[in-house]
């Protein structure tokens, strides 16, 4: 069952009295959740997620986007990958996460 919140005209979804606060599957948030990293600062540019212990941000422009910038913090090596790709990826290697190993 979904409710109109008459403030602020949002769609909550209360399902059997459950709020459910979790991003879509298929979206560029549920990814990167997935893959271990959460939500750092937003700016003027966007949002940046990291996930400081293995070294990588991801920077997007706003949570409609369909892609992201996926950045190494020690090398500044990056990738653009879309959303549904970044559904295929199972690990983010980084220079902090594995170093010079093969």
């Amino acid at each position: 069952m979904a409710s109109n919140n008459a403030d602020n005209n949002d769609t909550v979804a209360v399902n059997d009295g459950i709020l459910d606060l979790r991003p879509p599957k298929g979206g560029l948030v549920y990814q990167l959740l997935r893959l271990g990293l959460t939500f750092d600062h937003k700016d003027d540019s966007g949002e940046t997620w990291c996930d400081y212990s293995r070294g990588v941000t991801a920077t997007f422009t706003d949570r409609q986007a369909t892609e992201t910038v996926i950045a190494d913090m020690d090398t500044k090596d990056a990738e653009t990958i879309t959303a549904s790709r970044l559904a295929t990826v199972t690990e983010i290697k980084t220079w902090r996460s594995d170093g010079a190993e093969e």
